[in-house]
């Protein structure tokens, strides 16, 4: 058959052909139990936001995906408390992903922390009350880099009355706000490294790697007081937790269905051999799960 081109010469008339990639995104979405395949044994890290408490996260992403999956199987469950005013990394599982958290975070935590000489505070941050200001004009960089070696290694360390330690089943945090004096013991704990970034009086800048249990609040009012001032907290910042980066962490614009399970999946391909060894699926396992394309248009959020 014949047709006429715009300079109204004949042509022929080609039939019509349809690639796989012009059907409708809805051909390739992904069936429900694939998607529950994909977050059943999820770990994957998130940015937490300022004054946003690690548990406010947590509801936050499971209302976002109890939209594309059924409440009575979706869990979702947080790595380690950050402090409420603090940023950065905050390491998610999802469904039995929460069972194999411990295995990710297990190592170290990275921080960059800014703290201010001079005033002390009840929370050792800048959400509690002043409870004591001192000169700090004599301090000066030398000192607390000097000071700082005795914070590094096997150390002994007393928390924060406000934290999320736990006596009798109640946190520490709401026993102190309710006046109830709460017995703090100093704890074995470990820091790797530990250097001055910044010295500018009052606020000095530092960056550390420590182990599990380490106050970074502690620490601070610790140094505080090891240059004959005081200290507290005023950011505080988490740049890896275990494996998992802040780089890999999801921003909050992010924070959708699709992009968690992105998310989920290039973890899994980068720490392949943390997720094979954890993974309850089966064909995981064997090596024999194939790995999920997740298109642009998969989901309309």
């Amino acid at each position: 058959m014949m047709r006429l081109n715009l300079k109204g010469k004949l042509i022929p008339k080609l039939p019509i052909v349809f690639c796989d990639s012009w059907v409708h995104s809805k051909s390739h979405e992904l069936s429900l139990e694939r998607k529950i395949k994909i977050i059943e044994n999820g770990v994957f890290a998130v940015h937490k936001e300022k004054n946003l408490a690690s548990t406010e996260t947590v509801e936050i992403i499971k209302s976002i995906l109890a939209s594309d999956f059924p409440i009575d199987i979706l869990k979702v469950g947080h790595g380690g408390v950050l402090d409420k005013t603090a940023t950065g990394v905050l390491v998610l599982g999802l469904c039995n992903g929460c069972k194999i958290l411990p295995k990710f975070l297990h190592g170290t935590k990275n921080y960059e922390v800014k703290g201010r000489l001079g005033i002390s505070t009840s929370t050792y941050n800048e959400t509690g009350e002043i409870v004591d200001q001192l000169p700090y004009d004599h301090v000066t960089k030398d000192d607390l880099s000097k000071c700082l070696n005795r914070f590094i290694g096997d150390i002994k360390q007393t928390p924060p009355a406000y934290s999320s330690l736990k006596l009798n089943g109640r946190r520490y945090s709401d026993l102190a706000r309710e006046g109830i004096e709460v017995p703090l013991k100093p704890r074995p704990v470990k820091c790797y490294s530990l250097t001055c970034s910044s010295f500018e009086p009052p606020y000095f800048s530092l960056s550390l790697k420590c182990g599990s249990g380490f106050y970074v609040r502690s620490l601070i009012h610790d140094i505080g007081k090891a240059v004959g001032s005081c200290a507290h907290v005023v950011e505080l910042h988490r740049t890896q937790h275990g494996v998992f980066k802040d780089d890999e962490a999801l921003v909050r614009d992010k924070w959708t269905t699709k992009e968690i399970l992105r998310s989920i999946q290039a973890a899994k391909r980068k720490h392949k051999n943390l997720f094979s060894k954890f993974d309850n699926d089966k064909n995981m396992k064997n090596n024999k799960d194939k790995e999920i394309n997740i298109p642009d248009d998969l989901f309309d959020l």
